[in-house]
């Protein structure tokens, strides 16, 4: 007998320490990737478009209606780079449970006869597109797709239209107005939601990857694929991830990358 309670009291606490120990084990699987961009020229002022079109409504935007293919915070830093992993499919096991509680939709708005937010992405599969105009005049919501079927609906003020890809897209995507030649923005469609675009301070975040060896993509409006340091090609990044934090720390932008785009 007092063996069978010798050996059932082992049993019990390597139990307990296993399941102390499980929670541990699982958040080691899992790391966050971190960087800002920094653009290095002279902070370039963004260009006022012509409105052509609607003049009467869209021309009380007129602050808002601005070349937005470089855009620069007051330090400098690069707005709007998409960075991503570049992997078509990844297993049910290698996507992090906090990532299943993202909103359904992902909102394009016509506001300000411009698209808000001039950026975006969505995880395809588990995140439909919503357009909807919040101007008073119509707008041609157009998304130019590779893999999947393109978009191309009028929108009458006030009305919304929701989209589901049926594909992952290698690249961003061109949003375009077809009544207002100067609306334009992009959207990032993938098979998985490990994606992120740097804010106006140029930093970017990407929670819980997978650990393990990876490669991301970074592509920007005006650049195309941006290697902003010699040994990233094509704007390719092989990583590899640990668990915890991952900091690419400052990446410097030359205006170079851009001079003939």
């Amino acid at each position: 007998m007092y063996c069978f309670h010798f050996i059932f009291s082992r049993w019990l606490l390597i139990c307990c320490l296993a399941g102390m120990l499980a929670p541990a084990a699982a958040a080691a699987e899992w790391g966050t990737l971190t960087g800002q961009f920094i653009y290095t020229g002279q902070a370039p002022q963004p260009e006022k478009l012509d409105i052509s079109r609607d003049e009467a409504i869209c021309g009380k935007f007129s602050d808002l209606i601005v070349e937005q293919s470089l855009l620069t915070g007051k330090n400098g830093g690069l707005q709007n780079v998409f960075i991503y992993l570049r992997e078509s499919s990844l297993e049910d096991s290698q996507i992090h449970p906090e990532y299943l509680k993202l909103p359904e939709t992902v909102t394009i708005q016509n506001k300000g006869c411009i698209f808000q937010p001039h950026v975006a992405g969505l995880w395809v599969n588990r995140q439909k597109l919503l357009a909807e105009n919040k101007d008073l005049c119509a707008h041609g919501f157009q998304v130019k797709a590779y893999r999947n079927t393109s978009l191309n609906q009028v929108l009458p003020p006030g009305e919304k239209m929701t989209h589901e890809f049926e594909y992952g897209e290698k690249l961003p995507l061109r949003m375009s107005c077809s009544i207002h030649p100067w609306q334009e923005g992009w959207l990032v469609a993938l098979n998985h939601p490990y994606f992120a675009t740097s804010d106006e301070t140029g930093r970017f975040k990407i929670e819980n990857l997978p650990v393990g060896a990876w490669e991301f993509q970074l592509w920007q409006e005006k650049a195309g694929y941006l290697a902003a340091r010699p040994e990233w090609k094509r704007g390719r990044i092989k990583l590899k991830i640990r668990p915890g934090e991952n900091d690419l720390g400052v990446i410097k932008v030359s205006p170079s990358v851009f001079a003939d785009k």
